[in-house]
């Protein structure tokens, strides 16, 4: 007889005072394709105990019929008047086998005698699932004639109660019957409904199974877009569709955790069949109702959105570095009045026939150097901001674009009269982002505080008043914050929920866009960050900016 294989460890309880036989029962189970997990105890009560908190943590109890204090047979009585759902199983000694028929007649499930002679401890793996299997097969049969004796039961009382109801019955059932119909009916007309909508949707439609991604559905619109039949996206991850990364949503396999009912997931790159990238946003919402483990993901095609947007981007940095042209001449003054005095002194030297001691040439050729140096830095930084570039996504220092705005304008602000104040915070823990176009933003923050200030003064000619741009970093409850803070004119309360839009601007014709603040407010968006605003009429305005810290992991 060959063993029943067993899909998963049988959970033996071994109840066995001798330890010799308690090592064979292991040794046998060694040799032997049948996985198991062994639960040795050596005293009935304790067996009983055991049992009685949890009979769930076994699968057969194998009982040896002579045990010290309770016998085997009482264990096995006890257990049989508490109805444990388990096969029991008893070991005997040769000469007991009238002892273990007696057990099989008050209900043990097996009984094997315990005789070497006749190799019992090869027929435990074989006997043991077996008696599992007949176990179940008989609750399974009981459970089953017991529905049949209630379904009979209540069968007889039914039939007895609706006889004379007969007639009025019948007809009540007709008219399920044809309410069913028009119901089967409408389902269908929704159904086609549902399709129709569905397929002429004009952006791509996924239904998803939430525990694995996996896509059940697409819409005529998904197919066209990404160039797929409709067979090979069904059981594909909607997470292959693009090399990006989700965060933690309704895209992630988190199961019945997941924060909240609906996510976006704006710019995620895709690819088509074909290979081709481009980008969407997508929106992706757990399903109602029934379907608590699906999700339905919308992605919208953005390319041609963004190739806009980065036109208007590249406008708006063309347009600030005109803004800063002033402080960049402002910046350049210094350098260049630096070589202009190196030159003359060189010039008048040179003129007069005087011989320039060794220590003077080194100094001004080292300042001469020094400024050209400064200046060159300052061309070159403006030629790689005002660059049409993609996105760079890499770890910055937000002080470090901080820092590159105050090298172009700070003399430009003070020559305004701009009192600056910089307290940026050391060692701050990196962002993710791009340097030139998180400096974009703080220029074209720092521009609007130097415009406010500078129509606050000329508004209060004649008062005393001194402008101050106060800058800030710092770490607060795990974001990187920025805060700019001007003492302009403030921004009045009916227009302050207008500047981020686009071409809003209280500036005159001609002197600004009004894509400043609003591609300022999309470039942090796109950061993953906020930007919010407090302002008082006269006093002045802060900016307050903050982005998620980047943590190693």
């Amino acid at each position: 007889m060959n063993p029943i294989k067993t899909s998963s460890p049988l959970r033996i309880l071994l109840v066995e005072d001798d330890e010799h036989d308690r090592l064979a029962f292991h040794r046998a189970f060694e040799k032997s394709p049948i996985a198991c997990e062994i639960t040795e105890c050596i005293w009935a009560e304790d067996a009983l105990l055991q049992l009685l908190a949890d009979a769930s943590l076994f699968d057969v109890v194998v009982i040896d019929y002579k045990l010290p204090g309770m016998s085997g047979l009482d264990l096995c009585n006890e257990l049989l008047r508490t109805k444990t759902p388990l096969p029991l199983v008893i070991l005997t000694g040769h000469g007991s086998e009238q002892l273990a028929v007696e057990a099989l007649t008050d209900g043990v499930d097996n009984y094997i005698i315990k005789d070497p002679g006749h190799g019992y401890l090869g027929l435990l793996p074989v006997v043991l699932p077996e008696a599992v299997r007949r176990h179940e097969d008989r609750l399974a049969r009981r459970r089953a004639e017991e529905a049949l004796e209630k379904a009979h039961d209540e069968l007889e009382q039914r039939v007895e109660e609706r006889t004379a109801e007969l007639a009025r019955t019948t007809e009540k059932l007709r008219l399920e019957l044809t309410e069913r119909k028009r119901a089967e009916k409408a389902l269908r007309e929704s159904e086609e409904r549902y399709r129709t909508l569905f397929d002429s949707d004009p952006n791509s439609i996924f239904v998803l199974k939430l525990e694995t991604s996996k896509i059940l559905d697409v819409n005529a619109r998904a197919l066209e877009v990404y160039g797929y039949e409709k067979e090979e996206l069904i059981g594909k991850s909607f997470m292959d569709l693009g090399p990006d990364k989700y965060p933690d949503g309704v895209l992630s396999a988190t199961g019945p955790r997941l924060p909240t009912q609906c996510s976006v997931y704006p710019r995620v790159q895709h690819r088509r069949k074909d290979g081709t990238s481009f980008y969407v946003n997508v929106y992706a919402c757990k399903s109602k109702g029934g379907r608590k483990h699906g999700a339905i993901a919308t992605t919208v095609d953005i390319t041609e959105s963004l190739a806009k947007d980065a036109q208007l981007i590249q406008a708006s940095k063309m347009s600030t570095l005109g803004e800063m042209a002033t402080g960049v001449a402002h910046e350049l003054n210094q350098p260049l009045s630096t070589i202009q005095i190196g030159a003359d002194f060189f010039k008048n030297m040179v003129r007069r026939g005087r011989q320039i001691p060794h220590e003077e040439l080194a100094l001004v050729s080292e300042q001469m150097a020094d400024q050209v140096a400064r200046a060159v830095r300052i061309i070159n930084h403006m030629r790689e901001f005002g660059r049409k570039t993609e996105d760079q996504l890499e770890k910055v220092d937000i002080n470090q674009p901080l820092g590159e705005v105050f090298a172009l304008l700070s003399q430009q602000l003070r020559v305004q009269g701009i009192k600056i104040v910089l307290d940026l915070k050391d060692g701050l823990p990196p962002i993710i982002g791009d340097s030139n176009r998180l400096e974009q933003v703080f220029i074209d923050l720092v521009v609007n505080a130097r415009d406010a200030m500078g129509k606050k003064k000329e508004r209060l000619e004649g008062e005393a008043s001194e402008n101050t741009l106060t800058v800030k970093s710092f770490l607060e409850n795990s974001q990187v914050a920025v805060t700019i803070a001007d003492t302009g004119n403030g921004i009045p309360e009916d227009i302050r929920e207008k500047i981020f839009e686009p071409f809003f601007t209280t500036k005159e014709v001609g002197k600004g866009t009004g894509l400043g603040l609003s591609i300022s407010y999309g470039i942090v968006k796109d950061h993953n960050g906020t930007i919010e605003l407090e302002s008082e009429v006269d006093k002045g305005t802060t900016f307050k900016i903050t982005f998620p810290a980047y943590e190693e992991i």
